[in-house]
């Protein structure tokens, strides 16, 4: 009997595995501000994309096996450039994640109070 709770464990781990996260990003900076994400990670590099004010971008990418996945992103808008790690397995090790980029720093959605609640300072200066 343990033995197949074993086999089922590690069958739903790898179907979980296979599975995508998407990312989303909102600019939520001031009006008509819009801000330059350029998003990385150590074997992906997405490139740099414009996102208008109230407009979001996303990307969908498969954590590794080994938990350590991370995206970080620098984001420029007028007179600044800051940069946040977007994603970190150990702290977002959910299918999807929303953060909304504020000047304070970013917020991550939290579905379960239905809001931005969730905010960071941004990382030191690059």
């Amino acid at each position: 009997m343990e033995r197949w709770i074993i086999i089922i464990s590690l069958i739903f781990a790898l179907i979980t595995m296979c599975e995508g996260t998407i990312c989303g990003i909102i600019n939520g900076l001031v009006p008509k501000a819009d801000v330059l994400v350029h998003c990385k990670s150590e074997q992906d590099d997405l490139g740099v994309h414009l996102i208008h004010y109230n407009a979001t971008y996303e990307f969908e990418f498969k954590p590794n096996i080994w938990g350590t996945t991370q995206f970080y992103c620098s984001f420029t808008w007028p007179s600044r450039i800051e940069w946040f790690d977007i994603y970190k397995h150990q702290r977002d090790e959910l299918l999807y994640c929303l953060w909304m980029v504020k000047p304070d720093g970013p917020c991550r959605y939290n579905r379960f109070s239905k809001s931005f609640a969730d905010c960071y300072k941004w990382n030191n200066k690059i």
